[in-house]
């Protein structure tokens, strides 16, 4: 994934559409601008051209002109009438030749008398010229027009006599378009900061339609429903279920039939009777039994290899350790859960659960208790590791069945940090990931009589067992 694509998707809904809609006013408006500007020139340039021709045109038929051209210095009546039209039609140059190319007119006296310095041949052929040419006074544009002589009757073609010659400097006709183009720029920005403000309007109002909820949130919440739908439907047909079973398991007791109703109830449960638990017998809190117990039939049936550490020691709670019994039962669930989970059918999980074993202290608490859990799984990522133990964050993809993900290392955080513990996640030597959680400071076991187990043969002294000191 690129880094803008990352970029884009760390974006929230309303700014990735405001910035698209900004994106469109601005491509709108700038090819506007760009067409609009390519217009104003091209009409620009018609105007001057309409207004050229026609001045020239105008010259070329003055009988004073004309007449001018059998003078012996046309230049004296030419000179004056040209310049006055000049300044009255805001041209650059009102430019009247012989023949012979030689001016009659300019608006530098010092170069009448001189040849034009450009062609004036297709004008002197009859044909009216327009187009773009560098003079004496630099690039222009310009329109070349004959000049008719007189005729002596009406039937007669009259001769061209002359050419007149009028423009403008290709530099003015760019101050007068760039004079237009500001308006339009103005124009064009009011109209970009409209769309703008309505771009943000319309990202608000599609959001608000989604009731503040970002896409992702809302595939979350898709995933939850059908979660929830799938839920219900399996609970429903459970329920029918065990209430046949109740209703059997209440007969065989009405009938004194305990042995059938415990065998009955071992069966349902997919138990194997009989079976040995896999729990050391240091851990002697029967809860934590019963738990681990019923994890390792689970993890049995799903084909996954479930062992309890021969290190693992628990015992029995005392008053002041409630809280923390309750914390570790909590842990230890959903510790042994996404271990499984995440090792799948062939894979193994290896948990210790130690309370240390330490005898009480003056101030009557015990010390810390851990939680290890191993696994061969994929492991969590190093990035990972500190955001998997937050609320919402998974390595895994929610499904129908589960729902959202995010929850299980959440709590297990938060229990431990009820009693001043953490969380550390890092690689097991399993190759998957290990999950090492400390809970400290709890009760320790009111003390118990001591039980003495005969000791072995050879053997100093019994070994005791129990919450007394030896």
């Amino acid at each position: 994934m690129g880094h803008t694509e990352r970029m884009v998707r760390a974006m929230s809904l309303r700014v990735q559409l405001l910035l698209l809609q900004v994106a469109i006013v601005l491509v709108l408006v700038c090819t506007t601008g760009v067409v609009a500007s390519t217009i104003q020139e091209h009409q620009l340039r018609e105007a001057y051209l309409d207004r050229m021709t026609g001045v020239a045109q105008s010259v070329a038929g003055l009988p004073a002109v004309v007449e001018a051209f059998d003078d012996a210095d046309p230049a004296a009546t030419i000179q004056p009438i040209a310049e006055l039209i000049r300044r009255a039609s805001d041209v650059t140059y009102v430019v009247v030749a012989g023949p012979d190319g030689t001016r009659y007119s300019h608006p530098d006296p010092d170069r009448i008398g001189e040849r034009v310095s450009t062609d004036p041949s297709p004008a002197l052929a009859g044909q009216v010229w327009t187009g773009t040419q560098t003079g004496t006074l630099g690039e222009s544009w310009r329109v070349k027009v004959p000049v008719y002589g007189p005729t002596a009757d009406d039937a007669s073609p009259a001769a061209v006599v002359g050419v007149a010659s009028v423009g403008i400097l290709e530099s003015e006709l760019r101050r007068d378009w760039m004079s237009g183009l500001a308006q339009l720029f103005l124009a064009l920005a009011g109209a970009t900061v409209v769309g703008v403000l309505c771009a943000a309007w319309v990202a608000h109002l599609v959001r608000q339609r989604f009731f503040r909820l970002e896409p992702a949130q809302v595939r979350a919440l898709m995933h939850d429903l059908d979660g929830a739908r799938g839920l219900t439907a399996a609970l429903r047909a459970q329920s029918h279920e065990f209430a046949n079973k109740l209703h059997v398991i209440s007969g065989l007791l009405e009938l004194g039939r305990t042995d059938d109703a415990v065998r009955f109830i071992e069966r349902a449960a997919h138990a194997e009777p009989g079976a040995a638990p896999p729990v050391p017998e240091a851990v002697r809190a029967p809860e934590v039994v019963a738990l681990l117990r019923v994890k390792a039939r689970i993890a049995a049936e799903h084909d996954i290899g479930f062992e309890v550490d021969a290190g693992s020691r628990v015992a029995p709670p005392g008053p002041q350790g409630a809280a923390r019994h309750e914390d570790l039962l909590t842990v230890l669930g959903n510790l042994v859960d996404n271990a499984a989970e995440a090792v799948g059918p062939g894979g193994h999980v290896h948990l210790l659960v130690d309370d240390g074993g330490e005898p009480a202290r003056t101030d009557g608490r015990a010390g810390t208790l851990r939680v290890v859990v191993d696994d061969d799984g994929p492991g969590i990522p190093r990035a990972s590791r500190r955001a998997v133990l937050e609320d919402g964050f998974s390595t895994k993809q929610p499904t129908p069945e589960r729902g959202s993900r995010g929850v299980g290392l959440a709590l297990v955080r938060r229990a431990a940090e009820r009693h001043g513990g953490g969380v550390r996640v890092s690689t097991s030597p399993l190759g998957g990931a290990r999950v090492a959680v400390t809970l400290p400071g709890a009760a320790l076991a009111a003390p118990t009589a001591p039980v003495v187990v005969p000791a072995a043969p050879g053997a100093a002294q019994p070994v005791r067992t129990g919450g007394g000191h030896p």
